[in-house]
């Protein structure tokens, strides 16, 4: 029973249609390793090669990181992005998205409904860039047990442009070797 209710849990809180897929439920969040990664946030740039230095070094980083932690990965088309109010008033996003296709993990539906709120690290670049938010995408996707015992999720987007998503497939094929390696 409760199995079945955390995936309903998990798919009311991702806003999706059907359960219609297995996925990771169980994991601890990690706000130290995690939360900079999976920031409810976006970038904006299309091409981590026009970046020098320290800048293209954490670029890099956190693309791999995103590739190895995330329980899902997958190109998206954002479908709208909508304001609206968490229950306690505070402003969020919410950033409706159809999976094209799945790198890794699984989906719970095509169907996916982001949520940035005011308090998440990536909530001012998802206002400032809002405008950006048309087109195709990379979603890096975090499920985790809340306190409650709610399924929650953090994400995070990149741009699909043929720069990032090579890197990211590159990334998501030696997690998927690594993965088969240790079984």
């Amino acid at each position: 029973m409760r199995v079945s209710c955390a995936i309903a849990i998990a798919a009311v809180s991702l806003a999706a249609i059907g359960c219609g897929g297995a996925f990771a439920t169980g994991r601890p969040w990690d706000a130290a390793a995690e939360a900079t990664v999976f920031d409810d946030g976006i970038d904006v740039l299309d091409d981590p090669a026009k970046l020098a230095g320290e800048w293209a070094f954490r670029a890099r980083q956190d693309l791999d990181a995103r590739s190895n932690l995330a329980d899902m990965v997958a190109v998206v088309t954002i479908v709208s992005v909508q304001t609206t109010k968490d229950v306690d008033g505070t402003e969020a996003r919410r950033i409706d998205a159809r999976v094209n296709d799945l790198l890794y993990g699984a989906a719970p539906d095509r169907s996916l409904a982001l949520k940035s709120s005011a308090t998440s690290l990536g909530y001012s670049l998802v206002t400032r860039h809002e405008g950006r938010l048309t087109g195709s995408f990379i979603v890096f996707l975090r499920w985790f047990e809340q306190e409650d015992g709610t399924i929650g999720h953090h994400f995070h987007l990149s741009p699909s442009s043929p720069e990032i998503s090579e890197q990211v497939r590159k990334y998501v094929r030696a997690r998927v070797a690594k993965e088969a390696a240790n079984e």
